[in-house]
């Protein structure tokens, strides 16, 4: 097992650095475009239960510099339970630029609520350039500026930005370590041609792409992956015209996990797609992931019982730690935000469990989200 896992090690450790010299080869020049000649951009939110961020939301929203007369901003209430279709009566109230509409509950649905809610609000959309993002997030004033510029500037029809968390919460220095991560190796992979991830709480793209690709069609009844099926749909078709956005502006802040359970949901939810991607590279990605964790889980027990070294267990751990430190460190510091190397030692046995158990019990067992259950 020692062999197995020093091989597995080696693959992994090699993978993250080539990541990390691809995250430091983007540029961080941000282009902002000409206001007179900026395209018309629509902003799509879809909300459901979100009472306790819609007003921290508008108040972002309406900070965002770009001009009005070319801004349009559509919130979809997803068939909402708490008090968020009153507040988005009164909160969007004298906003010019700012509409809603509610979708109702539907009876035996089993596609995706929020490609659903996202598709109703693309066909209302009366500009060229949708963005997508979510109702818990808050925005740099330039936002939309640094995206749309460089989608401009550099003929794009699609770009992806980066997300970061805006507040302390569950797990805080180890969650960053993990997004940050995820942010990197989509940012190099999609530099690379090869797009395997993105975050859909900062996407924008071209319309009428959008509609030339069909949109979802194809994923509907995916739970999640509104974001990495579209990137990959876009990228199939115009594999030149794709891009990323680093720059400090375009970061989009969301909030993390308020508890056990929604990070588990979450991480279910996010779990489920990977099997629907058409993806060859994305899947073995993905397997190799689970594989490589599972292989550190079992060497662990092994340590345990006496069955592995303990001291090229050591070394092999201590490989990891500084590998993993010396490739998010950047992302880190691009993103505000640092975190001790300690917390990459913590990260190694909670990292893993929670990696294999999300990978084994998403084939048998369903999960919650925004208070829908999903088998």
């Amino acid at each position: 097992m020692e062999i197995v896992f020093s091989i597995l090690l080696i693959i992994y450790v090699g993978l993250i650095t080539l990541a990390g010299r691809i995250w430091g080869k983007i540029s961080e020049k941000s282009e902002f475009g000409v206001a007179a000649n900026l395209p018309g951009v629509t902003v799509v939110i879809p909300i459901r239960n979100e009472e306790k961020n819609i007003e921290a939301l508008l108040k972002s929203l309406k900070l965002l510099q770009y001009p009005k007369d070319k801004l349009e901003i559509i919130l979809v209430n997803d068939a909402s339970n708490d008090r968020t279709k009153e507040l988005l009566k009164i909160l969007t109230t004298g906003i010019d630029n700012i509409e809603w509409f509610t979708l109702d509950e539907p009876e035996n649905f089993k596609g995706s609520y929020k490609k659903r809610a996202l598709t109703a609000a693309i066909k209302q959309a009366k500009f060229p350039i949708i963005a997508t993002t979510d109702a818990d997030c808050q925005y740099h004033s330039g936002w939309l500026l640094s995206l749309i510029g460089t989608m401009q500037k550099n003929d794009l029809v699609m770009v992806c930005g980066p997300v970061a968390y805006h507040k302390m919460g569950l797990m805080s220095p180890i969650l960053d370590i993990e997004l940050a991560s995820l942010v990197a190796i989509g940012a190099a992979s999609l530099s690379k041609g090869l797009p395997n991830m993105c975050n859909g709480a900062n996407l924008a793209f071209s319309k009428g792409v959008f509609w030339q690709v069909g949109g979802y069609l194809g994923y509907e009844q995916i739970v999640s992956g509104d974001d990495e099926f579209l990137l990959y749909k876009i990228f199939k078709q115009y594999p030149n015209r794709v891009g990323f956005v680093k720059h400090i502006h375009s970061v989009v802040r969301t909030n993390p996990p308020s508890s056990w359970k929604e990070f588990i949901n979450q991480r279910k939810r996010w779990s489920g797609k990977w099997k629907a991607h058409k993806s060859k590279t994305t899947r073995a990605l993905a397997l190799f992931i689970f594989v490589f964790y599972l292989v550190f889980v079992v060497s662990l027990g092994m340590v345990v019982f006496g069955w592995y070294s303990w001291g090229i267990f050591l070394a092999q751990i201590t490989v990891k730690v500084i590998a993993e430190y010396v490739f998010v460190k950047p992302v880190l510091e691009f993103m505000g935000k640092r975190t001790a190397i300690i917390w990459f030692i913590f990260m190694q046995l909670l990292y893993s469990l929670y990696t294999v158990f999300i990978g084994v019990a998403i084939h048998f067992s369903g999960f919650s989200w925004k208070e829908r259950k999903y088998i």
